[in-house]
C-alpha cells in the first residue's frame, strides 16, 4: 500500500537526491569547471536514482520487484558518491572547510544529501524486507 513507512523513506530519498541538484557549489566550483564531465554525470545519475526511487514507490504490490528496483536505486546512489566525491577529489575541491577557517555549510550539505539518499532507501529495503517476512508468516498460518 502506498502508506507504508518504505513510500516516505523513498520518497524522502528521492527529495534527497533532487535536493543536491540546487546546490550552488556543485555547479560554481572548481569541479565543474575543471571537470567536462563532472556536471552530466551528476544530473544524470542525480535524476536517474530519483526517477528509480520514485517507480519504486508504485510497486507497492509487488513486493520482491520492489525490493529489487529499491537495491537499483541503492547502487545508481553509489555510483552518484564515487561520481561526485571523486569529481571534487580530481578538482581539489573536496573541503568543508572556508580558507579563512569556517565550516561551509553548503558544501557540507552538498556531500550529506547523497548519503542521506542512501540511508533512507536502505532504511525502505529494510522494511520492504519486513513486510515480505510477515506476509510469509502469515501465509504461513493460514496453511
Amino acid at each position: 500500500m502506498l502508506q507504508r513507512i518504505q513510500t516516505v523513506y523513498l520518497a524522502l530519498g528521492a527529495v534527497a537526491l533532487v535536493a543536491l541538484l540546487f546546490m550552488d557549489p556543485l555547479w560554481n566550483g572548481a569541479a565543474a569547471t575543471s571537470q567536462g564531465w563532472f556536471t552530466a554525470a551528476v544530473v544524470g545519475l542525480t535524476a536517474v536514482a530519483a526517477a528509480v526511487a520514485i517507480l519504486a514507490i508504485f510497486l507497492f504490490k509487488d513486493r520482491p520487484k520492489q525490493r529489487k528496483v529499491i537495491v537499483l536505486a541503492q547502487l545508481i546512489t553509489v555510483v552518484l558518491l564515487v561520481a561526485l566525491f571523486g569529481g571534487l577529489y580530481l578538482a581539489n575541491a573536496l573541503y568543508v572547510r572556508a580558507t579563512d577557517g569556517s565550516v561551509d555549510v553548503a558544501m557540507l550539505i552538498t556531500l550529506l544529501l547523497p548519503l542521506l539518499g542512501y540511508i533512507l532507501f536502505l532504511l525502505a529495503r529494510r522494511a520492504v524486507t519486513k513486510d515480505i517476512a510477515l506476509v510469509r508468516s502469515v501465509d504461513r498460518l493460514r496453511d
